[in-house]
C-alpha cells in the first residue's frame, strides 16, 4: 500500500491475510440457470456487461444481472 494514502485519518492497512481474501474481476457470481442474480459492482462495471444478460444497476454498488439458460 501507498504510505501516503496510509497517513489519511481513519485509513487502516489490510493484513496479508485480509488482502488475499479480496474478490474482484468481472466475472459474475455463480448463479441458477435463468435466474438474477445480485451482486456488488459499481455502476460502470454493472453496465459494461452484455445486454443478453440483462445488466441493472440497483444503486448503492448492487448490480443485477440473469444468468444464461441452461
Amino acid at each position: 500500500m501507498l504510505k501516503n494514502i496510509l497517513n489519511l485519518q481513519g485509513v487502516e492497512e489490510l493484513s496479508v491475510g485480509e488482502q488475499k481474501n479480496i474478490k474482484g474481476g468481472n466475472i459474475p457470481p455463480d448463479g441458477g440457470c435463468g435466474e438474477y442474480v445480485v451482486f456488488n459492482a459499481t455502476e460502470a462495471r454493472c453496465l459494461a456487461y452484455p445486454a443478453n444478460l440483462r445488466p441493472v444497476y440497483i444503486g448503492s454498488n448492487q448490480c443485477s444481472i440473469l444468468m444464461a439458460p441452461c
